[in-house]
C-alpha cells in the first residue's frame, strides 16, 4: 500500500509540473498587471487568469499549495506574457521581479497648501493626489502621530498643514500618501525643529502660533527683505487688538477663492477669516518656509499697521488710516 501511495504521489507531481509548464509559446505579448497589497492567492490567480497570462484552468492555486508559497507572493506591478510558463509566473510573483518604477521628481514652493500641492501631484502623475489632499482634515494617523511626536506634541489641531516643509521630493509613483507625508515632516524636523530649539526663548508664541503667523507672511510677501517688515504689521496689530485682516485667510476660508478678494468675500463665517475675527486663525494656511518662519519669530521694529501690495510686488507700509488710503490710491 506504501508503495502505491507513493506511486500516485510521484505522478501526481508528475503532472503539476507537465501543467506548471503549460504554456502559450506562440503570444510574446506582454502585459502589465498590478498585484493590490494583502492579495489573497485566490484573488492573484483571478488577476494574471482575467489578464489572459495563465489560461482559466491553470494549476496556479495548486502549485501555490503545494509548494507552501500561499504568503510570499509580492504586491506590485508586474510584465508578464502568456508565453511564460506557469512556474515562471510564479517565480516572478514570489521573487518580486517588478516592473522598475521610474521616480516622480515634485516641487512644492514655499506658501503652497496641501490642496496645491495635491494639484501639483496630481500634474506630476500621482494617482493617489486626492488622498494627499485629505490631510488637511485628517492627516495625523497613529502611526505618523508616534514617529513624530517631536512636531504633534505642539499641534492642537488634526491638520497636517502647516508641517508638511515645501521642497524637491522624489519619490515611486505606487508610494502611500503616508510615505510622502513622513518624507516631507522628516524635512521639516531637520529645518524648522532644530531652528525652533535654539529661538524659541526669542518668542512668547507657540510652535503653532509662529506657524500660523510664518504661513500668513509666506502669502503675503514677495520679496523676501519685506518678510520682517510684514511680520512687523502683524505683531502691532495683534498687540493694540486689532484684527490682522489678511486677504490670504480669507482666500482660505473660501471654497472658490478667487485671485483678488472682494468686498462681498470678507464677510465669510470661517474661524479663518481674520476680517471678522480677532487674534490668529486656527492654523497655518499654507506650509512657510524657513525664512517666514524666522521672520515670525523676530519681526522688524516698526511703528506701522498697514501695507499694500504694489504692481512690482513690493508694499508700501503706513502708520495711519490716512497714510494708508493714500498709500491705496498711488497703487491703483
Amino acid at each position: 500500500m506504501k508503495k502505491i501511495g507513493l506511486l500516485v504521489g510521484v505522478g501526481m507531481l508528475v503532472l503539476l509540473v507537465v501543467v506548471c509548464w503549460a504554456a502559450n509559446p506562440f503570444d510574446l505579448s506582454t502585459k502589465n498587471i498590478i498585484i493590490p497589497q494583502g492579495s489573497s492567492v485566490r484573488a492573484v490567480q483571478s488577476i494574471v487568469t482575467n489578464n489572459g497570462v495563465l489560461p482559466r484552468f491553470s494549476a496556479f492555486r495548486l502549485a501555490i499549495k503545494v509548494f507552501g508559497l500561499g504568503n510570499k507572493i509580492k504586491a506590485g506591478e508586474y510584465s508578464l506574457s502568456p508565453s511564460d510558463p506557469l512556474p515562471r509566473v510564479i517565480a516572478k510573483l514570489v521573487i518580486g521581479e517588478t516592473v522598475p518604477q521610474q521616480e516622480l521628481t515634485v516641487t512644492f514652493p514655499e506658501g503652497a497648501s496641501i490642496y496645491k500641492m495635491g494639484m501639483i501631484l496630481k500634474g506630476s502623475g500621482y494617482k493617489k493626489w486626492e488622498k494627499f489632499q485629505d490631510l488637511v482634515r485628517e492627516g495625523i494617523t497613529a502611526g505618523l502621530r508616534e514617529r513624530h511626536w517631536g512636531i504633534f506634541k505642539y499641534i492642537p489641531s488634526e491638520s497636517l498643514e502647516g508641517y508638511l516643509f515645501p521642497d524637491t521630493y522624489r519619490f515611486f509613483p505606487e508610494a502611500s500618501v503616508e510615505v510622502l507625508a513622513e518624507a516631507m515632516l522628516w524635512r521639516y524636523e531637520a529645518v524648522i525643529v532644530p531652528y525652533w530649539e535654539q529661538n524659541k526663548k526669542s518668542t512668547k508664541m507657540t510652535l503653532h502660533e509662529i506657524m500660523t503667523l510664518a504661513s500668513i507672511i509666506e502669502k503675503e510677501a514677495q520679496r523676501p527683505a519685506e518678510r520682517p517688515v510684514i511680520a512687523s504689521v502683524f505683531y502691532n496689530r495683534l498687540k493694540i487688538g486689532m484684527p490682522l485682516a489678511a486677504d490670504p485667510t480669507v482666500k482660505y476660508a473660501l471654497e472658490r477663492p478667487s485671485k483678488v478678494v472682494y468686498l462681498d468675500q470678507l464677510s465669510v463665517k470661517s474661524p479663518y477669516n481674520t476680517y471678522k475675527r480677532r487674534g490668529l486663525p486656527p492654523g497655518p494656511i499654507c506650509n512657510p518656509g524657513l525664512a517666514s518662519f524666522k521672520a515670525a519669530i523676530y519681526p522688524a521694529k516698526t511703528d506701522y499697521l498697514f501695507f499694500v501690495a504694489k504692481k512690482d510686488g513690493s508694499h508700501a507700509f503706513s502708520k495711519t488710516w490716512q497714510e494708508h488710503q493714500r498709500a491705496r490710491a498711488l497703487t491703483k
